[in-house]
């Protein structure tokens, strides 16, 4: 089940980049990316609003606000990059950036998280992960 849920939230996101970009293509980078986030609050206002539990108090640190600045700037950067070389390209670039980050993550502990053993057939999937986006550019 759980990959199933992973595929969706591929599938999710690959829609969330199109229209974005469609939406950026008719207004600006910006508002569509205020839009954008603008909706998103509003969504989870009423999640939270819904699904509302006791929360803790806890002491939160600057650095929790980094994903929502790291989420902006993704959304600008897609939808740039969208206009140049449509959405199947993008997302591609993307996934291969974020499963490289990810096994440099798990391979060298880095950002607090425990070091875990990163394996060749790993490493074998990136190289056909790129093999096959050298296939889809030329």
């Amino acid at each position: 089940m759980t990959l199933w849920i992973a595929y969706f939230t591929g599938l999710v996101l690959s829609l969330m980049v199109y229209f974005n970009g469609q939406l950026s293509a008719v207004t600006s980078t910006y508002i569509s990316n205020i839009v954008y986030h603008g909706i998103g609050f509003l969504f989870f206002g009423i999640m939270v609003f819904v699904f509302r539990k006791q929360t803790p108090k806890v002491a939160y640190k600057w650095v929790f606000l980094i994903p929502g600045v790291m989420g902006s700037l993704t959304i600008i950067l897609n939808n740039y990059v969208m206009s140049q070389i449509g959405v199947t390209l993008m997302v591609a670039f993307t996934l291969l950036g974020q499963v490289v980050t990810s096994l440099i993550i798990d391979h060298f502990g880095l950002l607090g998280k425990d070091a875990s053993k990163t394996h060749t057939k790993q490493w074998l999937g990136v190289a056909i992960m790129s093999v096959g986006l050298w296939i889809m550019i030329f």
